[in-house]
């Protein structure tokens, strides 16, 4: 009926009549009915309590504990303690040089020789890592044949001293930590007990990135250290483009509620979906997708990867090169340090697969050290938050491994 309005109960009542049947006889309105809340306004009540708890909590949290420091910076320093201001500056100052073109692949520079740098790190807890000086930093000395090795360690070989070339990445060079704190220092303090005069020529990241550039190295520099046998160290990003897809800042937001969470959910920024197969992808990865995705890049060019068979046929040539010469070669493989740690997943198992299967094929004795790493956290694993290069801890960790490997194939 017209004159019904919103918001009134209606109610019909019914009666028998007779001659007429069952019919209805009177309609009447009851008494207005309030409204109920809305949802949303409970909603709404609802997230601005929440919002001030969180608030409220955080701010406990920030004066109770202190606030989140952000991660700090990676620089560098001469050895008088001048400030560098990225490569460009130390190719001007001279610092950095280019490695002749007639002895390499491709361009590349190498630090120059006979001279001292400073890599410094600004970590919020950089005073908790014994390895650095009360500025958080870690002395570099290049010595006058161009690698980070003590002066005496020249071309010239001693007569009855025996000598281990090691080649690689900053892996091998040592990156963010002492000398004698990295694995080439810790195998030649191991071999000297009872292999009398022997020294480890710490070749790494002078002017070489690439395993084809290894082999370059070897063949016309590194050979005048006069080997008595040949370590080659590969790292993961030597074999796959994988630039700003692992080694990747992670870590505070600076939001204290926030870390516990992603804490307390086992979460990473590291961490890479389980259900990608992450490896093959990387392998599979055309060069103008991988350069459009940042993951190739002039120190990792798309000619130099795995899929290219430019690792596996340099591997062979070192190979061949010691073979000639009637000394041991040997090559060790080092993991990505991430997907490290109890319950941790970790994606590149198929890379170390199929570097294992090819030097198996060429007779390459190989070392992967990943299973002494695979159960430490991974931040407990590396020189700071913004740097997982391993650190003493995973140096150390994994020395015995590569002691063993190589004793068993030296034959002095």
């Amino acid at each position: 009926m017209a004159h019904y309005r919103a918001g009134y109960r209606q109610r019909y009542h019914t009666k028998m009549s007779p001659g007429l049947g069952q019919q209805r006889y009177s309609i009447y309105m009851s008494k207005p009915v309030r409204k109920r809340p809305r949802r949303i306004v409970l909603v709404l009540a609802f997230g601005i309590a929440t919002l001030v708890a969180l608030v409220l909590a955080e701010v406990v949290l920030q004066i109770w504990v202190g606030p989140t420091k952000p991660v700090g910076g990676i620089g560098f320093e001469t050895a008088a303690g001048v400030p560098v201001a990225g490569a460009q500056q130390a190719i001007e100052m001279k610092l950095i040089v280019e490695v002749p073109p007639k002895i390499r692949p491709r361009w590349r520079t190498m630090f120059r020789s006979d001279q001292g740098f400073f890599i410094t790190y600004e970590d919020n807890d950089v005073l908790k890592r014994d390895w650095f000086d009360e500025q958080g930093r870690v002395l570099n000395h290049i010595n006058a044949s161009g690698i980070r090795e003590r002066a005496k360690i020249t071309h010239e070989k001693p007569a009855g001293q025996r000598r281990i070339v090691c080649i690689g990445d900053s892996f091998t060079f040592g990156w963010g930590i002492r000398p004698e704190d990295g694995w080439v220092r810790m195998l030649e303090d191991d071999l000297r007990k009872d292999k009398g005069d022997v020294r480890t020529v710490n070749c790494g990241a002078s002017g070489t990135v690439c395993v084809d550039e290894y082999w370059y190295g070897l063949k016309h520099r590194f050979h005048k250290f006069e080997p008595d046998a040949v370590i080659m160290t590969l790292c993961l990003n030597d074999l796959v483009g994988s630039h700003g897809l692992s080694f990747i800042v992670p870590i505070n937001t600076g939001v204290k509620l926030l870390d516990l969470a992603k804490g307390a959910l086992g979460y990473h920024p590291l961490d890479l979906n389980p259900d990608d197969n992450w490896a093959q992808w990387l392998l599979d990865l055309p060069e103008k997708e991988g350069l459009a995705l940042g993951l190739y890049n002039p120190d990792r060019p798309f000619e130099a990867m795995w899929s290219q068979e430019v690792p596996q046929e340099s591997m062979r040539a070192a190979k061949a090169w010691c073979d000639k010469r009637k000394i041991p070669f040997m090559v060790v493989i080092w993991p990505f340090l991430q997907g490290l740690g109890p319950g941790k997943y970790y994606p590149f198992q198929k890379l170390h697969d199929l570097v294992a299967a090819d030097c198996k094929a060429a007779g390459i004795p190989l070392l992967d050290v990943l299973p002494a790493l695979k159960d430490t956290p991974q931040e407990d694993l590396w020189v700071t938050p913004a740097d997982p290069h391993p650190n003493p801890l995973a140096q150390c960790l994994t020395l015995p491994r590569i002691v063993e490997f190589v004793r068993s194939h030296i034959d002095w």
